[in-house]
């Protein structure tokens, strides 16, 4: 039991460090504070609303929205992945970097991620896809949840006729 107590504190420790970092969240108009480390204005806002559930295992699913070019685009994120305990809801915002085609958004795109969530919590990530598109998000989640781990998900994009 003792052992179980000492890993589930390193695991905290972890989670925390990981995951409570902060970051601006998006606005309609570029600022200077919506540029990356490297100088570069986003390409596009995002916002997206998920359920995640884990133990060990992990599955999300959820739906969000992009605003790139001057219009809004609806896709779906599902997604699987493996470390953790929990279930939460995760609200987050966040920009997109390096779009220059709306076909580049789609696809698989993949995460470390750490945090813990207790109530309300909240945390940051970046992810990428294999077409270079960069996501940064900042995220309020709401549950119970002990998060460490590797994530893979997929964006679709929902046709909207």
């Amino acid at each position: 039991m003792r052992n179980l107590a000492k890993m589930a504190a390193i695991l905290l420790i972890i989670a925390v460090a990981f995951g409570c970092s902060s970051t601006n969240s998006s606005k309609s108009a570029p600022t200077a504070d919506m540029k990356s480390q490297s100088g570069e204005w986003p390409s596009g806002s995002i916002h997206i609303e998920e359920w995640q559930v884990m133990a060990i295992l992990a599955g999300n699913w959820g739906h969000g929205t992009l605003g790139y070019n001057g219009k809004t685009y609806k896709f779906k994120v599902t997604g699987m992945g493996a470390g953790g305990y929990g279930v939460d809801k995760l609200s987050a915002t966040g920009e997109v970097y390096h779009l220059k085609d709306i076909a580049d958004f789609p696809g698989k795109y993949s995460e470390l991620r750490g945090g813990i969530t207790l109530g309300k919590g909240v945390g940051g990530f970046y992810i990428t896809n294999d077409k270079g598109v960069v996501i940064k998000l900042k995220t309020h989640a709401e549950g119970v949840a002990l998060s460490i781990g590797v994530e893979g998900f997929k964006i679709q994009m929902v046709d909207e006729k």
